[in-house]
Order: C-alpha cells, then structure tokens, then sequence
C-alpha cells in the first residue's frame, strides 16, 4: 500500500506498491482504520485538482459512518446531482482516497454489490465487518436487508470540509 502525502494533507492511498515516504503516525492511523476504526478526525485529504461534483460526491461519502450504507443515486442527490448517478460512481471508482473515504459503503440501488478497487470479494469482507450479512451469489450478491441512509451529522458535515467540499 502507498499513502502519499502533501502538506501534511494525504493526497492519495493505492494498494499497489509505489515509493512511499516512512511516515510512522500516519501508518499507525491506518492501522487503526484498517482495524475497524474510525478514520481519526485529524486525517484530512487533499482534493486540490479534483474536479467540482467528484469533490462533492468524496465529501459526502467521507460522512457515511461505519455500518452504514448509500446507494449511487442518493450519493448523487446529496452531493447536489440527482441525475448524475453515473458521475457519483465514477467519482467512487476513482477515489484516490479509499482507505479514508469509504467507498466501498456506496451500493446499488437493488441493494447489490457494484465495482470496487479492491475487488467484490474485498467490497463484501468490508461491509461484513461492520455487520452487513449477504445473500445471493456472484453479481447477484446483495445486502440481506434493507440498507437505510444516514442523516448527515455535524462530524460527517466536517468531514466533507476535511475532503475539500
């Protein structure tokens, strides 16, 4: 896994190998994150360059909380696009940021598993672990019960500001 960093900011995570800085806090940040908790407060990214809606569509997923679940289309919707589901998962698809901005808690609106970086297999033992159970097989796979969005908090509103909305 790579963590590049900007002015103290991370300015991107990739799970494949790249050179990346020795930066023990920050590694134990997402120690702690890939543990199961929350992204720490004081994390914040770097969207310098991101175009407009994908700054949007990052900042109101960086608000969904663990064990929580969205659809594309209400991503869209609250990041001011209704008709902009296609651009919701693209931005999903392209997030530089997936360790920090849960991407992987953005489903379809059948309740399905849809692309991840990380593949479905990782998509599914992410959800699982905040206590999502599935049913189904292959690209039938989907959540067992009905998922029900989040109202966006005050921590999840600053949050979106920490990803540059």
């Amino acid at each position: 896994m790579t963590v590049e960093s900007r002015g103290g900011k991370v300015a991107g995570v990739a799970l494949g190998k790249k050179g990346a800085r020795d930066d023990r806090g920050l590694a134990k940040d997402l120690k702690a994150v890939l543990d199961g908790d929350r992204v720490p407060e004081h994390l914040h990214v770097d969207a310098t360059g991101l175009p407009g809606f994908t700054r949007k569509v990052l900042g109101r997923c960086a608000g969904i909380r663990p064990g929580q679940v969205m659809t594309y289309s209400e991503l869209a919707r609250a990041a001011g696009s209704p008709r902009g589901v296609r651009a919701a998962g693209q931005a999903m698809a392209n997030n530089p940021f997936a360790l920090l901005i849960p991407c992987h808690r953005v489903i379809g609106s059948d309740q399905s598993l849809h692309g991840f970086g990380g593949g479905l297999d990782m998509k599914e033992w992410l959800l699982a672990r905040e206590g999502w159970q599935f049913e189904g097989e292959g690209k039938l796979r989907r959540l067992k019960s009905k998922a029900k969005s989040q109202k966006p908090t005050a921590k999840s509103r600053n949050r979106k500001r920490a990803a540059g909305k």
